[in-house]
C-alpha cells in the first residue's frame, strides 16, 4: 500500500492523466457502439416458465414469448370506434419502421408485421369478436396490444414506438402506454435527477465536516471519476451480456455512497497526520497504508458478495451484480490512486486556514482528544447492559415485518401517478376491471390440444375456478400439439389472490385434467413467471445468506485474530439486515408512509431484492465494522487493556463513522425522488440499513457487547493462530509513521492518557 501511495504522489500528473484518458476512452467506445443496450432477462432454468418458453419456441410461436405493451385509448368525447381513421394508419406504419414488432391487435383490426407487404389486417367473425373484446362496455376505453418478436426488446426501439404513436393523442383522445414493454417509460425522471440531489447533499455535509473547500471536493472528485469510467464500462458490458435496465441507477447509487465513504476515511486520516507534524507525502502514504487498507478490504468484500450472486443461477442478476461490482471496484481504485494524487496537489490546503497556520508554525497536535465520542464511549461502558438491551430490542422490533415478506412482482398500479404507465394501468382497470392487467394463459401441450372436446373440458373447468373471470376465458388453437387458453383474474397482477390462483391451478385444478393422458397443461404469464422467480430464489436464499455470513466470519477471523469478534459481527449483521428488511416490508409491502414517500402503493417485494440487498448491506456493514474494530485492535495490540481499547477505538472512529453514514444516508435517500420503484426500494432500504448500522449497531450494540465479553473478545487458540495467514487490515502505526511525527518516541514509550 505504501508503494501505491508513493507512486500516486510522485507521479501524480501521470495518475490524473491516466484516469482522464480512461474515462474519455470508455465513453468514446460506448458512444461508438451506439450507447448502452440495457434489457431485462428473466431466464429461469428448470422451471415451468422455462419449459413453456422452450415449448413455444419449438412450436414456432416465438412471438408468444415476446414482450408486449399496451396503448390505451380514452376518448374525451365520442367512443373508441370514432377514432379508427386516426389510430389505424399510425399502427400500420409501425411494421415498416423495423422496430421489432411482431403483431398489433387493436379495436380496428389485427396487423401482422410478418407480412411481406409490411403488415396485413385481419378480418372475419372471429376477428370481430376479438376486436370487440378490446373495447370496454361503456365504449370509453380501448386497448391496442403491441407484441414484439423479442423477449427483451431494445429500450431505444420501445421509446421509438412510443414517440411514433404518442402524437395520435389530442385534446379529444387521451393516449397512454402501459404493459411490460413500456415499463421503462415510467422510470424517466423529470426535474433534478436523484443522483444530483445525493451529490449536492454529500457536498454540504462534507463542507460541514471538513470546513474547507479543498477537502470537501476531493471525495466527490474520486466518486465522479469512478462514475465516469464505471458507467461507461457497464454500458459496454450491456453489449456483451444482459444487464437489467435499473443497473445503471443502482451502480450510481453505490458509487456515490461508497465513493464518498471511502475517500472520507482516507482524507480524515491524512488531515490528522498533518496536524501531528508529518510532511504531506508521508501523511498521504500513512493514510493510504492505514485507512486505505480498510477501504481495500471493505471494497473487495462488497465485490465478492455481489459476484456471489452468480451462485444463485439466475441470469437476470448476472449483469446487475457484475455491473455494480465494477462500479464499486473502480471507486475503490480511485480512492487508492486518484485521491492520493489530488491530495498531493492540495498540500496543506486540505486543512482549514487556522490549522494550516498552526502546522506551518510548528504547533503540532500530539494529544489524545476527549470529545463527545470519548464521553459517549464511557457512557456505553458504564451502561452496557441497559444500552445493549435497548439497541437489541430496537433491531428485533424493526425486524418483525420481515417475517411476513411476500415475494412477487409489483404491477404498474405502483408506478408514479403522473407516469403514462400508471395512467394507462388505471384506465384499463377502470374500463375492464383490475384483473384485466393480469394477462394469464394456459399452454396446452399434446395431442389433445387440438381436440375441441378436450379444450371445452379445460375451459369449463377454468371458468369455475375462484378468482378467474369466466367471461375472459377463451381457447386459442395455435397449431399442432399446442393450444392456448387466455384468461383474466378478478384481482390485480400483484394481488396475493392472483399469486394463489396460479399456485392453485398448478397444484390442484390442472393436474386432474391431464393426469393419465399424453397432454400437459402449464400456467404462463407475468404473475406465473414471478411465482417461479420467487421459488427459485427462495430455494437458494438460505444457502446464499449462509455463504455470505460465513465469508465475513472467515475474513474477520483472519484480520483480527479472534473467534468472538467475527461471531459477534455475524450476529450483528443479521440483526441489522433483518431490521432494514423490516423497514422495507413495512413501507413497500404494508404501505406505511407510502404516500408521503411517493411510493405509489403497497405491493410485494421483487424476488431478487433480498439477495441483492443483503449482498450490498453485508459489504457496507463490514466497512464500518472493520473501521471501528481495527482501531480497537490496534489499541489492544499495544496495551492489552480491553476497556481502553474499546473506549479509544470508539472515541477516535465514532465521529468519522457517523459522518460517513450521514453522507451515505443523504446519497441513498436522494434516490427516493426517482421514479423506478426498485431504485426507491434500494434507496430507502440502504439508507435505513446504514442508519441502523452506524447509529445503533456500531455506536451502541457492538461496544456494549465487547465491554460485556471482556478479554474474551481477543481469544484466539494458538493452534489456529499458527495455521491462519497473517493479514493486516489497518496497519498499526508503523515505524515510518512514528518517526515522521516530531517528538514521538518508540511505540513502547508512549504514555497512555487516561480514558
Amino acid at each position: 500500500m505504501q508503494t501505491i501511495a508513493r507512486f500516486a504522489v510522485r507521479r501524480r500528473w501521470w495518475v490524473v492523466a491516466g484516469w482522464i484518458a480512461f474515462i474519455i476512452g470508455t465513453q468514446l467506445l460506448l458512444s461508438g457502439l451506439g450507447g448502452s443496450n440495457y434489457k431485462d432477462d428473466f431466464k429461469l432454468p428448470h422451471t415451468e416458465t422455462d419449459t413453456v418458453s422452450k415449448l413455444l419456441t419449438r412450436a414456432g410461436l416465438d412471438s408468444r414469448n415476446g414482450a408486449s405493451g399496451t396503448m390505451v385509448l380514452h376518448p374525451r368525447s365520442g367512443s373508441v370506434a370514432d377514432y379508427a381513421s386516426t389510430v389505424q394508419p399510425a399502427l400500420q406504419k409501425l411494421c415498416a419502421s423495423n422496430l421489432g414488432i411482431a403483431s398489433i391487435n387493436s379495436p380496428y383490426g389485427v396487423i401482422s408485421c410478418s407480412s411481406a407487404a409490411g403488415g396485413s389486417s385481419g378480418s372475419g367473425a372471429g376477428s370481430a369478436v376479438a376486436q370487440a373484446a378490446l373495447i370496454s362496455q361503456d365504449k370509453t376505453v380501448g386497448i391496442v396490444e403491441i407484441n414484439w418478436t423479442a423477449v427483451n426488446p431494445n429500450i431505444a426501439n420501445v421509446q421509438k414506438v412510443h414517440d411514433q404513436l404518442a402524437p395520435v393523442g389530442s385534446d379529444k383522445l387521451q393516449v397512454e402506454f402501459t404493459g411490460t414493454a413500456f415499463e421503462a417509460l415510467s422510470q424517466q425522471t423529470g426535474g433534478i435527477p436523484p443522483e444530483l440531489i445525493g451529490f449536492i447533499a454529500a457536498l454540504f455535509i462534507l463542507l460541514i465536516v471538513f470546513r474547507t473547500f479543498g477537502a470537501t471536493v476531493l471525495p466527490l472528485a474520486s466518486a465522479i471519476a469512478a462514475m465516469g469510467s464505471g458507467l461507461g464500462l457497464i454500458g459496454l458490458l450491456s453489449h456483451v451480456m444482459s444487464v437489467a435496465s435499473f443497473a445503471n441507477q443502482l451502480a450510481l447509487l453505490m458509487i456515490l455512497g461508497v465513493g464518498v465513504d471511502y475517500a472520507l476515511f482516507i482524507v480524515t486520516r491524512h488531515r490528522r497526520n498533518l496536524l501531528r507534524g508529518m510532511s504531506v507525502e508521508e501523511s498521504i502514504t500513512v493514510a493510504v497504508n492505514t485507512s486505505g487498507r480498510a477501504v481495500l478490504f471493505a471494497g473487495t468484500t462488497v465485490c465478492i458478495a455481489l459476484l456471489g450472486l452468480w451462485a444463485l443461477g439466475v441470469s437476470f442478476l448476472y449483469g446487475v451484480s457484475l455491473g455494480t461490482a465494477i462500479g464499486v471496484a473502480l471507486t475503490m481504485v480511485a480512492s487508492l490512486t486518484l485521491l492520493p494524487s489530488l491530495l498531493s496537489f492540495l498540500g496543506l490546503k486540505v486543512l482549514p486556514r487556522k490549522q494550516r497556520r498552526a502546522v506551518r508554525d510548528g504547533q503540532f497536535d500530539l494529544s489524545e482528544h476527549h470529545g463527545f465520542w470519548y464521553r459517549w464511549s464511557r457512557i456505553v461502558e458504564r451502561n452496557r447492559v441497559v444500552l445493549g438491551l435497548v439497541a437489541g430490542v430496537i433491531l428485533i422490533v424493526l425486524a418483525i415485518p420481515f417475517f411476513s415478506i411476500r415475494l412477487g412482482s409489483s404491477d404498474q398500479g405502483n408506478d408514479p401517478k403522473g407516469s403514462t404507465t400508471r395512467k394507462g394501468y388505471d384506465l384499463i382497470a377502470q374500463g375492464f376491471g383490475a384483473g384485466y392487467n393480469s394477462g394469464l394463459q394456459l399452454v396446452i401441450s399434446g395431442p389433445g390440444s387440438s381436440d375441441p372436446a378436450y379444450l371445452s373440458k379445460v375451459t369449463t373447468a377454468l371458468k369455475g375456478v375462484t378468482d378467474v373471470a369466466p367471461s375472459s376465458v377463451q381457447a386459442v388453437p395455435t397449431g399442432k400439439d399446442v393450444s392456448l387458453v387466455v384468461f383474466k383474474s378478478t384481482t390485480s397482477p400483484q394481488d396475493v389472490k392472483t399469486t394463489d390462483l396460479v399456485k392453485n391451478l398448478r397444484s390442484n385444478v390442472l393436474p386432474p385434467l391431464y393426469s393419465g393422458t399424453a397432454n400437459h397443461i402449464y400456467v404462463y404469464g407475468v404473475t406465473a413467471i414471478f411465482v417461479d422467480f420467487a421459488k427459485v430464489l427462495s430455494a437458494k436464499m438460505a444457502f446464499f445468506f449462509t455463504a455470505v455470513i460465513g465469508l465475513s466470519f472467515l475474513l474477520l477471523l483472519v484480520a483480527f485474530r479472534s473467534l468472538v469478534i467475527p461471531l459477534t459481527a455475524a450476529v450483528m449483521n443479521l440483526l441489522a439486515a433483518g431490521a432494514s428488511f423490516g423497514v422495507v416490508v413495512a413501507i413497500f409491502q404494508w404501505g406505511w408512509l407510502s404516500d408521503l414517500l411517493g411510493i405509489g402503493g403497497a405491493g410485494p417485494i421483487e424476488p431478487f431484492i433480498p439477495v441483492m440487498f443483503f449482498a450490498i448491506l453485508f459489504g457496507l456493514s463490514m466497512d464500518y465494522q472493520v473501521f471501528l474494530v481495527s482501531r480497537m485492535h490496534e489499541e489492544w495490540q499495544h496495551t492489552k487493556d480491553n476497556k481502553r481499547s474499546i473506549t479509544v477505538g470508539q472515541g477516535e472512529t465514532g465521529g468519522i463513522i457517523t459522518a460517513a453514514a450521514i453522507i451515505m444516508i443523504a446519497v441513498f435517500g436522494g434516490f427516493v425522488l426517482g421514479d423506478a420503484r426498485v431504485i426507491k426500494l434500494f434507496g430507502i432500504g440502504l439508507a435505513s440499513a446504514v442508519f441502523l448500522d452506524a447509529f445503533v449497531v456500531r455506536t451502541i450494540l457492538v461496544p456494549s457487547l465487547m465491554h460485556l465479553i471482556g478479554h474474551a473478545n481477543w481469544f484466539f487458540p494458538k493452534w489456529l493462530d499458527r495455521i491462519t495467514p497473517q493479514v493486516s487490515i489497518e496497519a498499526a502505526e508503523s515505524e515510518d509513521e512514528i518517526n515522521a511525527v516530531p517528538g514521538s518516541g518508540e511505540p513502547d514509550d508512549k504514555a497512555l492518557a487516561p480514558v
